[in-house]
C-alpha cells in the first residue's frame, strides 16, 4: 500500500489555488506593516480633541458673557437708573403725585388701579426708609379716600399716623437730598 503524500501548497502539481492562511492584507504605502498610512495633502487635519477644545472655548465664553451682561445690569438697575422711591420724592417736591402725574382732585375717591400704581412706586424703592413709610402713607391715604361722609371719625383715626408716616417719608427723601415740603 502505497500511501500518496498531500501535494505543498503552491505545488505546481496542484489542482486548487494557493489559500492564504489568515486575513488578506492590503499594501499600505510608506513602510512597516501597521503603520499610518500619509495623510492627504491639501488638507487640514484638526488633532484628535480640537473640536472639544473648540465646544469648550464656546461654552466658557457664553457663560463669561452671560456673567459680564448680568454685571452690567445690576450696576445700571443699582447706580444708574434713578431709584422709584427718590424720584416719588422728587415728584412730591415739584408739587405732582408721587407716580409724577399731576394732582387733580384731593378729595375725590381714587380708582384701586391708581392707588396700586402710587404703592408699587414706593414699594420698589432700593431704600428701606423710603419705601417703609412711603407705602404706609399711600395705603393711610387709600383708607382716608374709601371713607364716606359718615366715616369722617375713622378718618380722623388715621390722622396722626398720617402725619408720622408723613413727616418720616419726607426725612428719608431728605437722607437722598430731596427736601419736600
Amino acid at each position: 500500500m502505497t500511501h500518496q503524500q498531500p501535494n505543498p501548497p503552491g505545488d505546481a502539481d496542484s489542482s486548487s489555488p494557493p489559500q492564504p492562511d489568515g486575513p488578506p492584507h492590503h499594501f499600505q504605502p510608506g513602510g512597516e506593516f501597521g503603520q499610518q498610512p500619509p495623510q492627504p495633502t491639501g488638507f487640514d487635519v484638526a488633532p484628535v480633541g480640537a473640536g472639544r477644545k473648540a465646544l469648550i472655548i464656546a461654552v466658557v465664553g457664553a457663560v463669561a458673557l452671560l456673567m459680564l451682561i448680568t454685571a452690567a445690569y445690576a450696576v445700571y438697575d443699582g447706580y444708574i437708573k434713578e431709584d422709584s422711591g427718590v424720584a416719588a420724592c422728587k415728584a412730591m417736591r415739584d408739587g405732582k403725585n408721587p407716580d409724577g402725574s399731576e394732582i387733580t382732585d384731593e378729595y375725590s375717591k381714587a380708582p384701586e388701579a391708581e392707588y396700586r400704581k402710587l404703592r408699587e412706586v414706593f414699594a420698589d424703592s432700593r431704600h428701606e426708609d423710603i419705601r417703609m413709610h412711603g407705602t404706609a402713607f399711600v395705603d393711610l391715604v387709600w383708607q382716608i379716600s374709601q371713607t364716606s361722609n359718615e366715616g369722617l371719625d375713622d378718618a380722623l383715626d388715621h390722622s396722626a399716623p398720617l402725619e408720622s408716616h408723613m413727616l418720616r417719608l419726607a426725612a428719608a427723601c431728605a437722607d437722598q437730598g430731596v427736601i419736600v415740603n
